[in-house]
């Protein structure tokens, strides 16, 4: 091959190429071996093969350009095919694999056309770019349905897509327009070829920041779920009842907040008859029945053993009675695992504000034991 001598500049831009190469590596590394979300996979891919590649060409003449024209269009292809992948795996979308396939495969037979059999400098430029552009596309509906249904991090995440998608559109039509005499320059050492690598350099680093900050935000939300869940149950622990029900108290027009606490009747006697693995199932089917009968913003917890506890609020005590009452009807009617037939015990406090929510679960739990000494699967309001 032919050597080049390149300023002493455009080697040292290579710096941040070689980077964004080691930032692909850790994204990949963390899938596969710390089992990151799927995505980050693609997004590492993404950093790799489109860096690798501008690495490269960075050091090449114009005719070596051409000879490797379609392979290293493989790696450009390939790093915004794996970048729109990702982001669609990330927005909890449908990927189209055979639709990207098919438009490389055209990008690709376009590029070996004008490599091999009509060299034409500009219009591989031009072939790469729109392939790029086509591909990143594909992304668009589940980013923008991502952008608008999230906050925070995740919709920097989205706007910075859009960023890199607004950024191939208009690098597009600069080839089109204003580079028709990229035949007779020195692509790799000149000024658009420069400009080109620092914009892609900026971008790239900052959309692997963002996609590195919401990786890590969303891991320390599944550390802190993990932390106020019952592994069991699924439902929140003392802890994430505690936490969680402070936004409870928020709304002073809601009505009365209630707590009631359950307790499953005779337990114990399950478990010795049936076994801890019954058990655990009958007190997992418990636990969804109570979640599938309160509303969303109310609040359930497991606070150990059988005993769970619901915060709500309602406009009167007939409301609360009701609704505890089909919690109670519900777990009466249903038939667990092998024919088992349970029956659970409530007790019921109403409070005023945030500060009375200790006294409300005492007095709650001494109606509960009120409710089980009168003979259980029953509803206490009152000592």
């Amino acid at each position: 091959m032919q050597s080049v001598n390149l300023p002493d500049t455009q080697y040292f831009l290579l710096v941040v190429p070689f980077c964004l190469i080691l930032i692909g590596g850790v994204f990949i590394a963390a899938h596969l071996v710390f089992k990151a979300p799927k995505y980050l996979l693609w997004m590492g891919i993404g950093c790799i093969l489109p860096y690798l590649a501008l690495g490269l060409q960075s050091l090449m003449t114009n005719e070596q350009l051409t000879a490797t024209a379609p392979w290293i269009g493989i790696l450009y292809l390939g790093g915004a095919w794996s970048v729109a992948h990702g982001m669609t795996i990330k927005a909890n979308s449908q990927p189209k694999p055979v639709l990207s396939a098919a438009v490389v495969a055209l990008g690709l037979l376009f590029l070996f056309y004008f490599a091999y059999v009509d060299e034409q400098l500009w219009f591989r430029m031009i072939t790469i770019n729109l392939i790029i552009l086509c591909l990143e596309a594909l992304a668009l509906p589940a980013v923008y349905a991502l952008y608008k249904k999230s906050s925070g991090l995740l919709k920097l995440l989205s706007f910075s897509y859009f960023l890199l998608f607004s950024y191939a559109s208009l690098r597009t039509l600069a080839v089109i327009f204003f580079l028709q005499n990229v035949d007779r320059i020195m692509l790799s050492s000149s000024s658009w070829w420069m400009l080109m690598l620092a914009i892609n350099i900026v971008l790239s680093l900052w959309f692997a920041i963002i996609v590195s900050a919401s990786t890590i935000k969303e891991f320390f939300t599944v550390l802190n779920e993990e932390r106020i869940r019952d592994p069991l149950t699924g439902l929140y622990n003392r802890s994430g009842f505690f936490e969680k029900s402070k936004a409870l108290f928020l709304d002073p027009c809601a009505g009365h907040i209630y707590v009631v606490m359950c307790d499953i009747d005779f337990f114990k006697s399950i478990n010795d008859t049936w076994g801890h693995a019954a058990g655990d199932q009958i007190l997992c089917r418990v636990a969804a029945l109570l979640r599938e009968s309160i509303r969303q913003k109310d609040i359930i917890a497991r606070f150990g053993g059988e005993e769970f506890i619901i915060l709500f609020q309602s406009t009167d005590e007939a409301s609360s009675y009701y609704l505890v009452e089909r919690l109670r009807s519900k777990i009466e009617k249903q038939l667990f695992m092998n024919n088992i037939k349970v029956t659970a015990s409530f007790g019921v406090a109403c409070m005023a504000n945030e500060e009375d929510l200790m006294n409300a679960l005492e007095m709650a739990d001494k109606r509960l034991y009120s409710a089980k000494n009168n003979g259980r699967n029953r509803i206490c309001f009152e000592l």
